[in-house]
């Protein structure tokens, strides 16, 4: 019998400690690692965690030992890789899992022969697609801990993605998991009876006579003398007990009789995972020729072991730690911003303006990514560390967002500037020139959405008309104007008369002229620089002194000089020749800007469209304003499909789906209850009290009602218990009033109902949930999972004794943009932007006999880091640390959306999935610059990347088209070899499809690549504009395509 003996530590990076104060930890252990090495041949092998970040961490602190450490990455005997850091998996996207591995890959390459183990020892469980992940990148197997129950019978076992990809599980089944050998003995007997023990507890369910013994745990250091022990101990361990004899044998590895001979006992030996996981592979192959699987990823058949598939998200054996998906809240809408803004705005942009010429900013992208994924080790992005490593995780998510909105600007612009924006319509009434708008959408489409500008003009947009290239007008509402100060000077009356006379203004427009230059060089710029838009002329406030107000606009917005300019001019020399005026109050501004929201309708999938205001209207050249779809009332709004009732009762939602005539009621439901939990696991009080109720009937209120957007707002005023009891028993008995507030929004031509809700959270040890009931009952929803949609059961599978569960099973599920109850024929999507935990309800306040309820979890206020004392789980999670800022008090904003629909999340081409998309990333805006002004220009970028000053075709343009549009894009950027565009994408469904792909750009070949972006086959494709890749992707499959 064999033991594989692996040296490690595991390296949680910030937890009960913030990481500065882990890391002075850290430097002293690879320090310490490092003097072993060289004075201990013996000490062979030690793992450094599979990640990657903590040889920068250690680097940063010691850069002088550089080479030392890469003097033994380089030679094996310390493993490092596959990950830049060790991820949850359950609250980050896909795209980060993958961007992970790629880092991690490349630096652990630049040390050595990176770890190809797919090491996930301490996951609060796993995802179904990561299989596929892990043998995208050539790793075809998986270690860990968490997650797996009964269902496994034995240690090792095969794990099938959604696509059928395999991996071979090594399950680290002891209950001690990845620190079953820790701090073994030093002392020869000793060190040997810890091995015979260690033996019996995981020799019942191994697949071979080797067995894994994993000696580190959390900030362990090694262990000196360890080579030394394991020589002294190996004969002390000549011979097998008969129990271990009778399991070998029934392994087929020890046979009872026939030629064959016993084992002469335990060997132990050091080792690294990779040598455990091919000795574990080599055991297991047939004796018979194996074929390997076609096309689907699969590794060879590999003898007796079993095949599992799907989550793993078991508490039987170890705890699961389910309830951190609501943990601090905050942290998972701020990792929800930041992924959307890095995937499907920072990359694409980046790309689509490199093809167009710009430089790529490679360093900054990644340095983006570093920051977030940072934030994404389990006890950062759970929330389950003390506040201190929180604070830090908020400065990291900031960081990263800054970089990514300047590096988006800066494309966004790029990509405007090649925009043909010659405006379809000329206008003969006003010499003001219309303004183009660029709106881009990194969502599917064609699409429509609510696009914010920032306008300047000189006059009011009261008058204003927004239209496409096709003529048609586009909705809009100001939202706010302001103007700001440039520059001011106090002149003498008689200096700048006596100026006018040397240098003569008789012409009408030549005092203005003079005036340009001088406000120019006023504020430091070159003459030319400014036009004079409007001035005003004020002596009223002090004797003897004129106030002037000049605004002022880049040079080349104002085609000629109106009558309001003409006469200000009269009114300026007529200012100059008065003798009680002495000095002159000069204050240059910029042109007053209005914030304007608009409807942007069609606008195409990962793409742009062009948008004109006419700020002085049309007349006969346009057409007519359409009637708009959007109506109010005091407690009710509708559009085109939906239409939304308050009550003033409870002010719950009644929703009718105009396209089935399904109504839904009770929606919007706030439901409070007791946590006496901690940052792991819910526990409800032992005497809860739900509170469904407001205090009082809320206030309703039509805020809002067109042309854009019906607002309906909802105050109420909520009595909530201010914390649980001194004993945890019950919730107290002196309530705080509370107020929540949601804003209820359609939006013209958008199928959706969209909800902001927002409270100001005054109590502690409470759980607040939103619920959404539907008028069925069913079996099971579906809910967007990493790169799948998954169909889960509405409750866990529960055995009827779960007494000896390390935690007991709960029904609050993961999820990422949305979940759909169906009941085939009508259903229910529920959308939200970073509420990752959901629960479907069969009984509860405001759900009646015979239907379910869909439940958000919104706020899981708590203050312990851990406690031993919960219903919902067994023993501590961690160490009892006060974790105050865990209740969350203060202000809470919360976003979701509904889409009611006819069939289930599939019907209509995916619509609910099509809206979670757009709901998640809605469309941008930029007012493209020329010259340093806002004008019209020609550019590259009109319809399908060719030039064409054709009307109402060259306005609006795609970087890539894909059908069909049920497919998800998950990544459009530029390859990590700077040689092409990545597209990524992935099928949700239970069947094959045929994708049809086009980019947008100039690009000539096409490969399928792996996921660390490798060519693997050329695709018979020309590359000629405007032809389409066809591509076939499994049910389930996640399909990398590189253009090249």
């Amino acid at each position: 019998l064999n033991i594989i003996l692996v040296p490690h530590t595991h390296w949680d990076r910030e937890w009960y400690q913030t990481f500065q104060q882990f890391r002075a930890r850290l430097v002293h252990t690879i320090d310490k690692l490092l003097d072993i090495l060289d004075r201990d041949r013996n000490f062979s092998y030690f793992m450094l965690d599979g990640q990657t970040i903590v040889l920068d961490d250690y680097l940063e602190v010691q850069p002088e030992q550089e080479e030392r450490l890469k003097k033994y990455t380089r030679s094996g005997r310390i493993t490092v890789g596959p990950w830049y850091i060790q991820p949850d998996e359950f609250l980050v996207s896909g795209e980060a899992l993958i961007r992970n591995l790629q880092m991690g890959l490349q630096r652990a390459a630049e040390f050595g022969e990176p770890m190809r183990i797919g090491y996930v020892p301490d996951c609060f469980g796993h995802i179904a697609q990561l299989p596929q992940i892990l043998q995208g990148f050539g790793i075809d197997n998986a270690v860990f801990w968490r997650g797996v129950g009964a269902e496994a019978r034995q240690s090792e076992f095969l794990w099938a993605a959604p696509d059928g990809t395999r991996v071979l599980v090594i399950h680290l089944a002891d209950p001690m998991g990845y620190s079953n050998a820790r701090m073994m003995p030093l002392v020869p007997d000793e060190f040997a009876a810890r091995v015979e023990l260690l033996t019996a507890q995981i020799l019942p369910k191994a697949t071979t006579n080797t067995l894994l013994f994993m000696n580190g745990s959390d900030h362990l250091e090694p262990q000196d003398g360890l080579p030394e022990t394991i020589a002294a101990a190996n004969p002390l361990l000549a011979h097998l007990n008969p129990e271990h004899e009778k399991i070998l044998a029934q392994l087929g590895h020890a046979p009872q009789n026939g030629n064959s001979r016993h084992f002469d006992g335990i060997h132990v030996q050091i080792g690294t995972l990779p040598q455990y996981v091919e000795t574990i592979r080599r055991q297991n192959k047939r004796q018979l020729e194996t074929k390997e699987g076609e096309g689907n990823g699969e590794t060879p058949q590999e003898s007796h072991l079993q095949v599992l598939s799907g989550e793993m998200r078991s508490g039987q054996f170890s705890h699961l730690l389910p309830s951190v998906l609501s943990t601090r809240m905050w942290i998972k809408q701020q990792n929800s911003v930041t992924e959307h803004l890095l995937e499907h705005w920072l990359e694409p942009l980046t790309a689509w303006a490199w093809k167009l010429g710009a430089p790529y900013p490679a360093g900054l992208v990644r340095t983006a990514w570093k920051y977030l994924l940072q934030n994404h080790p389990h006890d950062s992005i759970c929330g389950c560390s003390i506040d201190q490593v929180h604070r830090e995780n908020a400065v990291r998510f900031a960081q990263s967002q800054q970089v990514a909105e300047s590096l988006i600007g800066q494309a966004m612009h790029t990509i405007a500037q090649h925009v043909d924006t010659h405006a379809p319509i000329e206008t003969t009434h006003t010499h003001h020139k219309p303004m183009p708008i660029v709106v881009f959408n990194p969502a599917p489409g064609p699409r429509t959405g609510v696009a914010q500008a920032v306008i300047s003009f000189a006059g009011s947009l009261r008058n204003a008309v927004i239209i496409d290239e096709q003529g048609q007008y586009m909705p809009f509402t100001i939202v706010n104007r302001w103007r700001q100060e440039l520059g001011s000077a106090q002149l003498p009356r008689e200096t700048l008369a006596a100026a006018v006379v040397l240098m003569g203004t008789d012409a009408p427009g030549e005092f203005l002229r003079l005036a340009e230059n001088t406000a120019a060089t006023m504020l430091g710029k070159p003459e030319g620089t400014y036009d004079i838009v409007r001035v005003h002329i004020d002596t009223n406030q002090l004797p003897n002194v004129a106030h002037i107000e000049v605004m002022v606009a880049p040079h080349g917005s104002t085609t000629s000089r109106d009558h309001e300019l003409l006469t200000a001019e009269q009114q300026m020399l007529a200012l100059l020749q008065r003798d009680d005026i002495h000095l002159l109050n000069i204050s240059a501004i910029d042109q007053a800007r209005e914030t304007i929201d608009f409807v942007a309708s069609d606008v195409p999938a990962y793409g742009l469209k062009t948008f004109w205001v006419y700020p002085r209207g049309l007349k006969e050249e346009g057409s007519t304003i359409p009637s708009s779809a959007l109506s109010g009332q005091q407690q009710r709004i509708e559009n085109e499909w939906y239409r939304v009732e308050a009550n003033e009762e409870d002010g719950t939602l009644t929703t009718t789906d105009k396209q089935t005539g399904a109504i839904f009621s009770g929606l919007n439901r706030f439901v409070d209850g007791g946590d006496v939990g901690d940052l792991y696991n819910y526990a409800p009080p032992a005497q809860d009290v739900l509170v469904s109720q407001p205090l009082e009937p809320p206030k309703i209120e039509l805020v809002s009602m067109g042309p854009v957007r019906a607002v309906l707002r909802i105050t109420g005023r909520w009595s909530l218990p201010s914390a649980c009891s001194a004993d945890r028993a019950e919730r107290s008995s002196r309530a705080t009033v509370c107020q929540i507030t949601s804003e209820i929004s359609l939006t013209a031509g958008v199928r959706r109902v969209d909800i902001h809700t927002s409270m100001d959270n005054k109590v502690k040890d409470h759980r607040l949930r939103v619920i959404f009931p539907v008028p069925y009952r069913v079996e099971q929803v579906a809910a967007e999972g990493t790169f799948e949609v998954r169909t889960r059961p509405v409750a866990a599978l529960r055995p009827k004794d779960v007494s000896d569960w390390a935690e007991e099973p709960v029904n609050a599920f993961p999820q990422k943009r949305f979940v759909d109850i169906s009941n085939g024929t009508i259903g229910l999507g529920v959308l939200n932007r970073g509420l990752p935990e959901y629960e479907i309800l069969q009984d509860g306040p405001g759900i009646e006999s015979g239907q379910a309820a869909v439940a958000l979890t919104l706020l899981r206020c708590v203050e312990w880091l851990s406690r031993g004392d919960l219903s919902t789980r067994r023993g501590h999670a961690g160490p009892m640390e006060y974790t105050p800022e865990g209740q969350c008090l203060g202000h809470q904003e919360f976003d979701y959306a509904l889409v009611p629909h006819r069939g289930d999340w599939q019907a209509e081409e995916a619509l609910v999935l099509r809206e979670a998309q757009a709901f998640t990333i809605p469309v941008r805006a930029v007012v493209p610059l020329a010259d340093g002004s806002t004008r019209e220009h020609s550019g590259k970028l009109p319809i399908n990347g060719k030039q064409s000053r054709e009307k109402l075709v060259h306005s609006h343009t795609t970087l890539l088209e894909v059908e069909p549009r049920e497919l998800v894009v998950s990544a459009i950027k530029r390859s990590n070899t700077g040689k092409g565009i990545i597209v990524r994408l992935y099928n949700p469904f239970s069947h094959a499809v045929e994708a049809s792909i086009r980019p947008g750009v100039d690009l000539a070949r096409a490969f399928v690549a792996n996921l660390q972006e490798e060519e693997q086959e050329q695709l018979f494709w020309s590359g000629d504009a405007g032809e389409h890749l066809h591509v076939g992707i499994r049910a389930g499959e996640i399909k990398t395509i590189l253009f090249q």
